[in-house]
């Protein structure tokens, strides 16, 4: 099978964030559905960011295509992320609304404004600059909220949550976002399982406490993958990816 530009160089990487395409000899869906010049500048993207950004902190292939499969099967088209750092998923992420033929579709939003302006540059480099919004400010800032709807058209229907994986923030944020998701909308949340709670540098039990007692008190529709998944077990995992992935929807 002949891979996808993007896939032949992650696979040749030895980065932390490429190690999935190093283990399987197909593409996931999420590149797939990409244009050939958006392929070019993730490439770009890649080999740029390999040599100034040693740890990109990019989002699994796993989590993407859970995110991305989300998104084009509902035709979602008012997202917000929470945590772009510099900016692998947001590219991606605004592939697919533009294949979708989405606009104004991804209010994205970072506390580190360095990070956040490369990321900025790569979104205008890919022409998504008009469909695109990138904020520099803390994702649970109530600003956000008013400033989102407002380039969005509206309520937002998804909300993805990967920032500071600290367990009081992170309940900051699901407590903003959720008032603000439309009815039946829904937040999708990285870094939810035990072995994730170790980038809790507070030593609070990060994404994966806040995701529980959120879930326990409020989100009582929600799944949890892996969310029982620490270090030390010895289990085989069905969803492969270690950080696990949290589904919450809110009632209608």
């Amino acid at each position: 099978m002949m891979r996808t530009k993007y896939a032949q160089l992650a696979a040749q990487s030895q980065g932390d964030d490429t190690t999935w395409f190093r283990h399987h000899d197909y593409d996931p869906p999420f590149l797939l559905v990409m244009e050939e010049s958006d392929h070019d500048l993730l490439v770009a993207w890649q080999e740029r960011t390999a040599a100034e950004w040693p740890n990109a902190g990019s989002s699994g292939v796993e989590m993407l295509s859970m995110l991305t499969s989300l998104i084009m099967s509902s035709g979602l088209t008012r997202i917000v992320q929470c945590g772009h750092y510099v900016g692998f998923s947001t590219l991606v992420m605004g592939f697919v609304g533009r294949k979708m033929g989405s606009k104004n579709f991804l209010y994205s939003v970072d506390l580190d404004p360095v990070p956040s302006e490369y990321a900025r540059g790569w979104v205008e480099q890919a022409g998504l600059g008009d469909d695109i919004m990138i904020a520099v400010r803390d994702s649970s800032d109530p600003v956000n909220v008013e400033e989102a709807a407002a380039f969005l058209g509206g309520r937002p229907q998804l909300v993805y949550i990967d920032s500071s994986h600290q367990y009081e923030h992170t309940m900051q944020e699901l407590n903003l976002w959720w008032d603000a998701l439309e009815p039946g909308g829904m937040i999708v949340m990285d870094d939810i399982s035990q072995w994730a709670a170790e980038f809790d540098r507070t030593n609070m039990g990060g994404s994966h406490r806040a995701a529980l007692e959120f879930c326990q008190t409020t989100a009582a529709n929600s799944i949890m993958l892996n969310g029982g998944f620490g270090r030390h077990t010895n289990k085989r995992m069905v969803y492969t990816d270690v950080c696990g992935f949290g589904l919450l929807q809110k009632p209608f």
